[in-house]
């Protein structure tokens, strides 16, 4: 997409830093090629059909497999609505990726108690569902699931018992990516002709850009166009995890194309130009991530102009989640309120996700009550409903989860009330090392299971591996007092955002900052962010350039003894897959933007 000739050379060295500077609140305008999919195969064929229902006090249960419209593939669906034979609504929840209908299913407890109908089913590929998984695709998973809704809709034992005009779709991770894209289509008609309508969404620590979520950039809004690196413990911990041994389903769940994306992903540089990388880009980007369907955003722009009633979404986000961290919820929200600035939309962000996440029980009990009140309004018309963001302070794993502790804003912009500017003196040369393991106990696996296995896991001496790691100290005391704020503890609030100027020859460096807060001679990782500077062409020099990292963010309380300390490095492996290509890069000019706010309780 840029032109590579030698004789543009210092043009293209200049521009090279501008996505990551110049970012709009809208995804850009891109053309996909076409979708890659595995359907028909391993389909189940000979599997019973249907529901057997046996109605008991105080639900009825029905369960069985249903053939998707897709391809006849035949899925494992749960349906259990309550006694009362008034129609219910009904509330779709979509489970993580390698999990099954019975995920979490505590949720639906609760949810049969406040009268909500539950539809359940292992998504193709994964529990004793057939067919083979496609990562959420549009044009496959999110046909299962308009299939199995209108499949429950129609079937005269339940459909009497279900109000297809109040529907909700929640899930969480790969369910959560699904929820997003189902506002797509709120509405449809089943074969019979019968109207359903999706009247709310709830993602719970969802991807919004599943290739930004990989293969971050640094640009939260074009993942696309600077190939940046993959997460490369969670991608391959996803990979192993969720492929499925089971002796009723001889067969590999995964597609060809997957492995085929997956050694590609390995074994090379990556880069959107070779056909296996164009194929991944499309996939991915194209066809399973509601950031980059155009159809979406235009139908928002529309119901905005005309004044008609927006897709109400209430989402939850995770701080300490490295996964689907804070950008895929942000990028979300500040588009939808560039569109509509009244645009129904609701958050939650605290300490809850994918690891580093705590997810404590009494965090994840609050925060499900929230979204039983969100549902209660828009399904069934009480209560009241909040469109602000519940933010909760981040606390030691130790500390059990206080509701004191949520922040509530009117914007996501009201998180910070101030913020401090920080310059950081000096120089720093980065000396490309794949094999420094600066990152290794700051990786999310490795973190999660130090503690499970109860062992020490303190982040490693700043200069783990000296040169690879450029080091900054920053006295609490000092942010506070740069942001005017009185004396005492304060909480950092949102993304702290990093900035430095660098040179190199390479044509392509992978940079890499995290943030720890240091109490005594401990140090918490507070949060991370990455950046990738690529010319397009390994015959074009990135020369100098400007660096702006913006941080996942968090919020998290700051002792007055306390300090920040930053990292800044061009490996966080085994976190990110560290760039195959050689370099050397000057740094200069650093500085760190910390948004503050003073302690709420």
């Amino acid at each position: 997409m840029r032109a590579r000739r030698s004789v543009l050379g210092s043009l293209l060295a200049t521009l090279a830093s501008f996505p990551l500077l110049a970012q709009g609140s809208l995804p850009p305008k891109h053309v996909f090629g076409p979708d890659t999919t595995s359907t028909g195969v391993f389909t189940g064929a000979g599997t019973p059909l249907g529901l057997a229902c046996t109605p008991s006090v105080p639900l009825m249960e029905c369960s069985g497999f249903l053939a998707s419209d897709v391809d006849g593939t035949a899925l494992d669906v749960t349906v259990r609505i309550p006694a009362d034979p008034a129609p219910h609504p009904l509330v779709v929840n979509l489970h993580g990726y390698g999990g099954s209908k019975h995920s979490d299913s505590a949720w639906d407890e609760k949810l049969l108690s406040r009268g909500y109908a539950v539809l359940r089913y292992s998504a193709r590929g994964f529990g004793k569902s057939w067919g083979q998984v496609n990562l959420a695709d549009l044009n496959v998973e999110l046909r299962d699931l308009r299939s199995m809704i209108a499949q429950a809709i129609e079937d005269p034992q339940m459909g009497p018992r279900l109000n297809p005009d109040a529907v909700a779709v929640l899930g969480a991770s790969y369910g959560g990516g699904q929820s997003w894209l189902a506002a797509l289509q709120p509405q449809f008609a089943t074969p019979a002709g019968k109207t359903v309508r999706v009247r709310t969404i709830v993602p719970i620590v969802p991807w919004s850009d599943l290739f930004g979520a990989l293969r971050p950039n640094g640009n939260e809004t074009n993942s696309i166009d600077v190939p940046g690196s993959y997460k490369l413990s969670y991608l391959e911990g996803l990979f192993a995890g969720g492929a499925r041994q089971d002796s009723e389903r001889p067969y590999l769940n995964y597609p060809d194309y997957l492995f085929a994306w997956n050694a590609y992903i390995l074994s090379t540089e990556p880069n959107n130009l070779p056909p296996l990388g164009t194929q991944i880009v499309d996939g991915i980007a194209g066809y399973r991530s509601i950031w980059w369907q155009d159809k979406f955003f235009k139908t928002v722009e529309h119901n905005a102009k005309k004044g008609v009633a927006q897709m109400p979404v209430f989402e939850l986000q995770g701080f300490t989640d490295d996964l689907f961290p804070l950008p895929e919820a942000l990028r979300m929200y500040r588009a939808l309120k560039e569109l509509d600035p009244s645009y129904p939309i609701a958050e939650y962000f605290g300490d809850i996700g994918h690891p580093r996440a705590a997810n404590k029980p009494g965090e994840v009990d609050y925060a499900l009550d929230r979204v039983f009140e969100w549902l209660d309004f828009h399904l069934k018309g009480a209560g009241t409903a909040s469109y602000d963001v519940l933010a909760a302070v981040t606390r030691p794993a130790s500390v059990p989860f206080d509701a004191a502790d949520v922040l509530r804003v009117p914007l996501v912009d009201d998180l910070a009330t101030a913020s401090a500017a920080e310059d950081l003196p000096g120089e720093a040369v980065l000396t490309f090392d794949p094999a420094n393991l600066a990152g290794l106990f700051s990786d999310p696996f490795v973190f999660t299971g130090c503690e499970q296995l109860e062992l020490a896991c303190a982040a490693p001496p700043p200069a783990f591996v000296p040169g690879d790691v450029a080091t900054y100290v920053i006295p609490a005391a000092q942010v506070a007092s740069h942001a005017g704020l009185a004396g005492g503890p304060f909480l950092v609030a949102g993304q702290p955002l990093v900035f430095f100027h660098a040179s190199t020859t390479a044509y392509r460096v992978q940079l890499d900052v995290r943030l720890y807060v240091t109490a005594g001679g401990d140090s918490t990782l507070l949060t991370r962010g990455t950046a990738t500077l690529d010319s397009g062409s390994p015959l074009v020099p990135l020369g100098d350039t400007e660096v702006h990292i913006a941080t996942y963010g968090n919020l998290i309380e700051i002792a007055p003894d306390d300090s920040l300390r930053l990292e800044i490095t061009n490996v966080d492996s085994p976190y990110i897959a560290p760039s195959r290509v050689p370099s050397v890069t000057r740094l200069s000019k650093a500085s760190l933007t910390v948004p503050v706010r003073p302690p709420f309780r």
